[in-house]
C-alpha cells in the first residue's frame, strides 16, 4: 500500500461510475475511502485492506462526505474524486502518479489536472469570482489568474486540507469548494496541463430535480457572508441572486 496518496470518493447513486473507479483503483497501490451517501444504496461493499467503505445513515453531502472520509487518512496526499470521473492513462502514463509529481516540482498544495467532458471540449482550466456573485470558468491557458480549482478531481496535502478545517459542510454541495480556495490565502495551487481526466459532468445531479438550483440559491449568500470583501453588494449581485432564484422556481417545476 502507497503511503503518499489516499482517495477519498463521496458517492450517492452513481453505480457505474463507483464500479468503474474500484476496479481502477483495484490495480492502483493506494487507500481508497468510499463515503456512501445514499439511504437506500446498492452501493454496498465490504470493507477491503485496499478499500474503507463508509455506508451513512443520513446523507451528508459532497462537502461533508469528504470531511468524513479524510478523518481516515493520514498520508502526504489525498485525492478527492467525484464518482463521475474517468482517469485515461493511455494520454498521461499513470494519471495520479503524474499530479503528485507535478504538485511537488511545482511546491503547490494542491493541483488538478485538465477535465474534459464527453465531447473533448474542456470543462474549465480553473474559475475566477466575479464581485457580483458570478463563477467565471477559465477555459484558455493563457489566463493564470485564477481564485481557485475544482474539486471534481483535486490532489491536495492532507495536512492543508485539515488546517483550514476541512470544507464548510454549511454548503452541503455545490460551492464548497469555492469557499475552500478563497480561505486558501497563499495561492499554492494549479492546474497540471498535460494531465487529463474525462469528467461526465451532473452524472447523479441530473437525477435529482432542482437539488442543485436550490443549492446554488442557498450558497452563493453563504459565499457572500463568508467573504464579503470578494462581493461588491449592488445591484448586479441582487440581479444574480434573483436569477438563482428563478432558476430554482424553473427547476422545481420541471
Amino acid at each position: 500500500m502507497n503511503n503518499n496518496l489516499s482517495v477519498i470518493i463521496p458517492t450517492y447513486s452513481n453505480v457505474s461510475g463507483l464500479k468503474y473507479l474500484l476496479e481502477y483503483f483495484k490495480k492502483k497501490p493506494y487507500k481508497v475511502v468510499i463515503i456512501d451517501n445514499c439511504l437506500d444504496s446498492r452501493l454496498r461493499g465490504n470493507d477491503t485492506k485496499q478499500v474503507i467503505y463508509l455506508s451513512q445513515k443520513r446523507n451528508l453531502g459532497f462537502a461533508g462526505g469528504v470531511n468524513k472520509g479524510a478523518k481516515n487518512v493520514e498520508t502526504k496526499w489525498m485525492l478527492i474524486l467525484n464518482d463521475d470521473i474517468i482517469f485515461q492513462d493511455q494520454i498521461s502514463n499513470n494519471t495520479i502518479e503524474s499530479l503528485i509529481k507535478f504538485a511537488e516540482e511545482n511546491r503547490l498544495n494542491a493541483v488538478s489536472p485538465i477535465l474534459r467532458n464527453p465531447s473533448g471540449s474542456i470543462e474549465n482550466l480553473g474559475y475566477k469570482v466575479l464581485p457580483y456573485g458570478k463563477i467565471k470558468l477559465i477555459k484558455g491557458r493563457d489566463d493564470n489568474d485564477i481564485d481557485g480549482i475544482t474539486a471534481a478531481c483535486l490532489l491536495i496535502k492532507t495536512a492543508v486540507f485539515k488546517k483550514l478545517g476541512g470544507f464548510d459542510e454549511s454548503f452541503f454541495a455545490y460551492l464548497e469548494d469555492v469557499d475552500l480556495f478563497l480561505r486558501m490565502k497563499n495561492n499554492k495551487f494549479g492546474i497540471a496541463y498535460d494531465i487529463e481526466v474525462l469528467h461526465n459532468h451532473m452524472a447523479t445531479t441530473k437525477t435529482m430535480g432542482n437539488f442543485k438550483a436550490r443549492q446554488d440559491m442557498i450558497n452563493w449568500w453563504r459565499l457572500f457572508l463568508k467573504h464579503p470583501k470578494k462581493f461588491k453588494f449592488n445591484l448586479d449581485f441582487i440581479v444574480e441572486r434573483m436569477r438563482n432564484v428563478s432558476g430554482y422556481i424553473k427547476a422545481s417545476f420541471k
